[in-house]
């Protein structure tokens, strides 16, 4: 046994006092990085023991970071001859340290840390046979806990080595390609980069509430390398996972203020267009094909609240100028939805024609979502019956909840804006001449909305009708009240209606007794 090992072992069997100071003695600047790794491995025991305050500051003024970054990149060959383990040890063994000071936040705050992660962020692999990454991400989450810290995961950079082992995790956590590793670690390793990625656009609206302009020029490159990054394998017509990924980016951009989404497009126009094109592509994908119904109501949240954050325009953009002067393309042979889909993978629709396609789809399901909608909640109605929703399944039932709280507002949303649309078209000759529908694509989607408030009018009329139909109970219905809303605001552009809804009229004037 050589000297080194010699004081390995005496420092192992010494008290835990003792061994703190020869392990500190070992890891003290200047000693050889032989003399650090053995320090490394017994700090790495001692820390099984003792993870105070007081031991783990100890630890890390003591700490040469410079060797630490070298132990967490090693490979075999500069692993030294007698360290008598492997290099995915070592680096274990780094990570697990850097693990034990990430418990106390004095120390997670700190220069020294911080300088660390993207060292951390550089080893998240998917194929990760140990559980490496899992404790890396466990770090990041952490991290964003402390808005003293929490920023720095808004680095592009950062923020890209998360999304990038994120995405590819969406399949290494069903692949049995590599049954050396645990699908456990793989699925907690692969929840904990979501947690970390939502985290990000949750920390990005606390700060941008505290102070807007600093949270702007800090996240500069944030929104346009986030979004281009997940939406270029959501627009793929291959991509397995693309249900997962629209959930991924509905949770999270519903944590961003319009203002902080407004303020990056006009800093980022052609990276905003790149995205929105693609984000559109995967949507018309998933919405021409039949889908679970989690992931059909993941759509139109999504739409909803990309609406609510980038305005109109996000599904009505007016054609460019630019367009104007390009020559028409020959009339095509009219196309399958599979083999439209594949000529937007392919990259023949222009954005123009994927803004159209995607136009005239969302304002189709989105009638005849309303339209089911409508049709359920008038089956609740029932005295004679019980209603629907209480004869499902706890799962349904909470989807069941998600529609009419959810993706119904959002739905009026919609329809409001189709309206609104409507309306310029029909005040602007340019638009009526150049925009995304000519006057039979304007039709049809004149047809499906006056089918929709017509469904909507019934819905109100069955309801006022019914052993609900209390005034003051219907002041405080919330589904009420929107599609009262919405019904009005068709009424205000189209008369067609206006003889039925007078039915409507007395027991309104009744509810507004009670506003």
């Amino acid at each position: 046994m050589d000297e080194k090992q010699s004081r390995a072992s005496e420092a192992a069997t010494s008290s835990p006092g003792s061994s703190l100071d020869r392990c500190l003695e070992l890891l003290r600047p200047g000693t050889s990085d032989e003399s650090k790794f053995i320090g490394l491995s017994l700090m790495s025991e001692l820390l099984q023991i003792a993870q105070d305050t007081a031991t783990m500051t100890r630890f890390f003024e003591s700490m040469d970071f410079g060797f630490l970054d070298r132990m967490m990149q090693i490979d075999e060959n500069t692993v030294p001859k007698d360290a008598g383990v492997d290099a995915t040890t070592i680096r274990s063994i780094a990570i697990d340290i850097m693990a034990c000071f990430a418990t106390h936040w004095e120390l997670l705050v700190r220069n020294e840390f911080k300088e660390r992660v993207p060292t951390m962020l550089s080893l998240l692999s998917p194929g990760d046979e140990t559980d490496d990454s899992a404790k890396i991400l466990k770090i990041m989450i952490r991290i964003s806990a402390y808005p003293q810290i929490s920023m720095i995961l808004t680095n592009p950079e950062y923020q890209s080595m998360i999304l990038d082992y994120l995405l590819g995790s969406f399949e290494e956590k069903v692949l049995t390609m590599a049954p050396a590793i645990p699908s456990a670690i793989v699925g907690e390793a692969h929840n904990h980069a979501i947690m970390v990625c939502t985290r990000t656009f949750l920390i990005i609206q606390e700060g941008f509430k505290q102070n807007s302009k600093a949270v702007l020029q800090i996240t500069g490159g944030f929104l346009p390398m986030v979004m281009n990054k997940i939406s270029r394998p959501f627009s793929t017509l291959t991509e397995a996972h693309k249900p997962e990924i629209l959930r991924l980016l509905t949770d999270s951009i519903a944590y961003l203020p319009a203002a902080y989404v407004q303020q990056h497009i006009k800093a980022h126009m052609v990276e905003t267009r790149s995205w929105i094109k693609a984000l559109k592509s995967g949507l018309i994908q998933l919405l021409s094909t039949r889908q679970a119904p989690k992931t059909r109501d993941d759509c139109f949240k999504l739409i909803g609240i990309l609406l609510q954050r980038l305005g109109p325009e996000w599904l009505f953009p007016e054609t460019s100028s630019d367009n104007l002067h390009q020559t028409v393309p020959a009339p095509k042979k009219k196309q399958s939805p599979g083999s439209l889909v594949s000529s937007m993978e392919s990259l023949s629709l222009s954005e123009s024609e994927i803004n159209k396609k995607f136009a005239g789809l969302v304002v189709h399901l989105t009638c005849v979502e309303v339209r089911m909608l409508m049709d359920e909640l008038a089956n609740d109605l029932s005295s004679t019956a019980k209603p629907a929703a209480a004869t499902l399944s706890e799962e349904d039932a909470s989807q069941a909840k998600v529609r009419r709280e959810e993706v119904l507002p959002l739905a009026y949303e919609i329809l409001e804006v189709s309206i609104g649309y409507l309306v310029h078209v029909s005040e602007s000759e340019e638009s009526m001449d150049c925009g995304l529908f000519d006057a039979t694509g304007l039709l049809k989607i004149q047809e499906s909305l006056q089918a929709t408030f017509t469904a909507i009018l019934d819905y109100l009329r069955d309801l006022q009708s019914s052993k609900d139909a209390a005034p003051k109970t219907l002041a405080s219905n919330m589904i009420y009240l929107a599609s009262l809303r919405i019904l009005s605001v068709w009424l205000m552009e189209d008369d067609s209606l206006h003889g039925q809804a007078a039915s409507i009229v007395p027991t309104l004037e009744a509810v507004f007794e009670y506003w």
